[in-house]
């Protein structure tokens, strides 16, 4: 069974809001946070890596930029998924490089 498939539509909400602000970066064409969640080795550097992102993001909403913020509790929610399973990593990658559906 696809990982995916095994994820609650709350699990799955909160990847998807991740995603979100990834795509902030992939948007500007810096892909240093996606490249390294999707091949992040361990579950650790897959947390530094979005505490990273989430600072970048953070310093571009304050300057007026247009980036999403996702909530706490969905970055918790992350965190602990990929604690779980390392390659939900890949699936917030493989998110954010996707065009956003619409409606």
């Amino acid at each position: 069974m696809e990982k995916w498939k095994r994820l609650s539509e709350k699990e799955w909400n909160a990847v998807k809001d991740l995603a979100s602000m990834l795509r902030y970066f992939v948007r500007s064409r810096k892909y240093g946070y996606v490249d390294r969640l999707a091949n992040a080795y361990n579950p650790t550097i897959a947390e530094i890596t979005i505490r990273e992102a989430l600072r970048e993001a953070r310093s571009a909403f304050d300057q007026n930029e247009k980036v999403h913020l996702p909530s706490e509790s969905n970055v918790r929610q992350v965190i602990e998924l990929i604690n779980k399973d390392l390659s939900i990593a890949g699936i917030l990658a493989a998110l954010a490089l996707a065009f956003p559906e619409r409606g």
